[in-house]
């Protein structure tokens, strides 16, 4: 999903909750469960500890979040096919769902993706390291193909985070503008009851499932984003994809949205006159400049059977949801435009000639009809109207 707006604002109302319940080994629907879980939480007031408001605000970020979640949407059915992943995620959350961890989740992703903004810390990926020269490799790879040096920082986000003390409390005084005292005290509740009672907090992977490119250029003195955190990868893997293509294809993907910020004037005007139009242009182009680069000769060197088995559990993020502002193109479409940047690639007249970004979003702009198809066009300028 793309977000430009003048201020991106997290508002957290959410007050603290103590609950606790019995995981059971039974085989309930994964609605069943959260409405189960949900249902047991119980409110307890506590006067020391007040509501969380955000204190800083971030002015004119443009924000690229490709992998968009929220417990509520694995309850609620989704307008395209179940697919793998989406199995996958269920069965996540289904497996360890409890009062505190539906309760927690939302602000747990949440004070995640923030910490992520600010981490300047040494970065690793993978919960114990384990990704972090390969994602070095192809970040030089992307760095070297698409000439653009030192531009980019990409960065890990770990569960860990949320069962660090110090850290926490840089969260709520950072963030939220805590005294340091009283954020030592939301600290100390969130890690010896919440992550000590829960057993979905801070075990589960979609803890750490963001994958997003952000400019923030140079507000908190950081630049370019890219955020890919473990529990992503994680699901992945556990859905049958070689994690080294996984991290090719993320990466290499939201390497697109961070050319498209070095080239506004690709779309003075904005990609479409609608909202949802727009981000699906956008969207369907990263996924053309994916194709493209995981499949070059010099590139990510993979052949297309590979890459499209990656693609094939990362576009299940493709939606059906048509008049939505974040609409990302179906999973048809995604696969069709990096398909096509695939063929581009090897149909280079110059076996191992890179072509610059610039000529690749012309080649973009050439086949977007077919992707998309004329029809669908038509029933955006209806929505439009």
């Amino acid at each position: 999903m793309k977000i430009k707006t003048n201020k991106i604002i997290l508002s957290l109302t959410a007050g603290l909750l103590l609950a606790s319940c019995q995981k059971e080994e039974t085989n309930v629907s994964i609605e069943e469960s959260f409405n189960v879980a949900k249902s047991s939480a119980t409110s307890k007031s506590n006067s020391s500890l007040e509501q969380l408001s955000p204190t800083v605000r971030l002015e004119g970020i443009e924000l690229f979040n490709d992998n968009p979640f929220t417990i509520s949407q694995v309850v609620t059915p989704s307008a395209c096919a179940p697919t793998l992943f989406n199995t996958v995620i269920d069965e996540s959350v289904s497996s360890n769902i409890d009062a505190l961890g539906a309760e927690w989740y939302e602000l747990y992703a949440e004070m995640n993706f923030y910490y992520s903004l600010t981490d300047t810390s040494e970065q690793y990926f993978g919960a114990n390291g384990e990704y972090t020269n390969l994602v070095s490799k192809i970040t030089r790879g992307l760095e070297g193909f698409w000439n653009m040096p030192n531009e980019v920082s990409v960065r890990g986000q770990h569960n860990s985070t949320l069962n660090d003390s110090s850290k926490v409390i840089d969260i709520l005084t950072f963030w939220y503008g805590l005294p340091e005292e009283e954020a030592a005290i939301y600290a100390d509740y969130f890690i010896n009851v919440v992550n000590s009672e829960s057993t979905f907090l801070i075990e589960s992977p979609l803890v750490s499932f963001d994958g997003f490119a952000i400019a923030l250029e140079g507000q908190l003195d950081q630049g370019d984003l890219i955020v890919i955190g473990d529990g992503l990868i994680a699901l992945a893997a556990e859905a049958g994809v070689d994690s080294k293509v996984v991290w090719s294809g993320i990466m290499a993907h939201e390497w697109g949205h961070q050319i498209q910020f070095n080239n506004r004037d690709w779309y003075p005007n904005g990609a479409a006159d609608n909202a949802p139009e727009a981000t699906r242009t956008t969207e369907l182009e990263a996924d053309f400049f994916t194709g493209y680069y995981l499949t070059h000769k010099r590139g990510g060197t993979y052949n297309w059977k590979k890459t499209e088995e990656f693609l094939s559990l990362f576009f299940n993020i493709g939606d059906c949801s048509f008049t939505s502002d974040g609409h990302h193109g179906t999973p048809a479409q995604r696969m069709e435009a990096a398909k096509q940047g695939y063929i581009l690639a090897q149909n280079a007249k110059k076996k191992g000639h890179i072509l610059d970004a610039e000529a690749v979003h012309v080649s973009f702009l050439e086949i977007l009809e077919t992707v998309v198809g004329p029809q669908e066009n038509t029933n955006f300028l209806a929505v439009a109207q």
